[in-house]
Order: C-alpha cells, then sequence, then structure tokens
C-alpha cells in the first residue's frame, strides 16, 4: 500500500465529495488501506457527495448557455452585437466584467512589452478598442507606452497577440473573474 502526497489526498477528497464516491472505492483507487481513508475523512469532516448538487448545476449551465449561444447564432449580425452589448453593460452593472477588464488590461501590457513592430502594438491597440465597452469612463482607461528597445526584443506576431488575450480572457471567465 502506497503513502498519499498531499495533492493525492487532496484529489482522493475530491472524488469522495465531488463525485460521491465511496471510501472503499476511494482506497482502491489510490492503493491505500480503507482504515487510512476513513480515519482522514473523518478527521477532515469529508461529507460523501457534498458537492454533486455544484457539478450538476454547473453542468446545467453550461447546457443552457450552449443553448443560448446556439439561438444567438442564428440572429442577424447587428442583433448578435446589440445582444451582446446589452450583456456587457448588465454584467457591468453588476459589476462582474470589473475584474476581467483589470485582466486584459494587465495582459494588454504584457502583450505590448513583448512586441516587435509598431505593427504589432498597432493591432494591439485596435485590439484592445475593439474589446473596450463602447460607454468607457476616462478613468477606466489605460494607456500602455511601450519604448523601441521593447518593442523589438520580443517576436509575438498580432495574430498570435490577440489569440493569446483571447485565450487568457477565456481563462480569466472559466474561473469566475477571479
Amino acid at each position: 500500500m502506497a503513502r498519499l502526497k498531499p495533492e493525492q489526498w487532496e484529489q482522493a477528497r475530491a472524488e469522495y465529495e465531488v463525485r460521491g464516491v465511496s471510501l472503499g472505492d476511494v482506497a482502491k483507487r489510490f492503493d491505500v488501506a480503507t482504515s487510512s481513508v476513513s480515519r482522514r475523512a473523518r478527521a477532515e469532516g469529508w461529507v460523501q457527495g457534498k458537492m454533486q448538487d455544484l457539478a450538476e448545476r454547473k453542468v446545467a449551465a453550461v447546457k443552457e448557455l450552449a443553448a443560448v449561444e446556439t439561438q444567438t447564432q442564428d440572429l442577424p449580425l447587428r442583433f448578435q452585437h446589440t445582444l451582446q452589448s446589452v450583456v456587457q453593460e448588465r454584467l457591468q452593472a453588476e459589476g462582474m466584467l470589473a475584474s476581467l477588464d483589470v485582466a486584459l488590461a494587465a495582459k494588454a501590457i504584457t502583450l505590448a512589452n513583448q512586441a516587435s513592430s509598431p505593427e504589432e502594438i498597432e493591432a494591439l491597440s485596435r485590439a484592445r478598442k475593439n474589446l473596450a465597452p463602447a460607454q468607457q469612463a476616462p478613468a477606466q482607461q489605460t494607456t500602455v507606452t511601450v519604448n523601441q528597445q521593447q518593442a523589438q526584443s520580443a517576436a509575438m506576431s498580432p495574430r498570435d497577440a490577440l489569440a493569446e488575450i483571447v485565450r487568457q480572457s477565456a481563462e480569466v471567465i472559466e474561473d469566475g473573474g477571479q
């Protein structure tokens, strides 16, 4: 029988609390004695299936979002754009996009520092304008200055830079905007 590392115990607990796997099955999966798992669960207050409801709600939310996206794709382009603006406005009103905007600004600064040509900096500037809400207050705007040496020190294409912004934005959104 193996001795588990802290990360493995964390995974074992997740199996028990999120998936609802029995302590015996957890012990088998991690090749440890059931008594060891049982002792650990009792000491740390593990609750079987504690987060199954959360997993089910998340699956339902993802399915609902996919259904909404499918419906949105059937709309004319102008309607899609207006719908996206309304969603952004409402989320901003609730303060949900504040951290996303900060994350995007920080990423833009990083990418601007990596830009290797004026064209790449211009592409980043256009991307930021396209991502920024139309009615953004001046205090919320972010200005990025890059000296010539910084602009020549990296080798990221504008397309790669924009792809990186999108990827990072998606990660921020998946993490709940934190």
